[in-house]
């Protein structure tokens, strides 16, 4: 009977260490699934021209009508043209 909580108590550091690098791995892999995406977009106001080129980004990676993957905060850069808006953003999506 010793020997067997002995064996027990063996198994459970072997366990914990396998855990601990198959979350290291998963942690790793998630890393790399970020990628920078861009959409431009014209609209007579700004602030439509804004949010239809993060539509853009969204449509493209899937995310629209749901979103489903992490996206940072849009940069945007827009420039008026006479009577529309020209707006381009910028942001990074993550799956998962």
């Amino acid at each position: 009977m010793p020997s067997r909580r002995i064996a027990l108590k063996v198994a459970y550091p072997a366990t914990a260490g396998a855990t601990a690098a198959l979350l290291a791995f998963a942690s790793a892999a998630h890393a790399d699934t970020c990628v920078t995406k861009h959409g431009s977009a014209t609209g007579i106001t700004q602030g439509f021209a804004e949010y239809e080129s993060f539509l853009i980004i969204r449509q493209v990676t899937g995310n629209w009508p749901f979103q489903q993957d992490r996206i940072s905060e849009p940069v945007y850069k827009c420039k008026n043209n006479g009577a529309l808006w020209t707006c381009s953003a910028t942001a990074k999506v993550c799956k998962g």
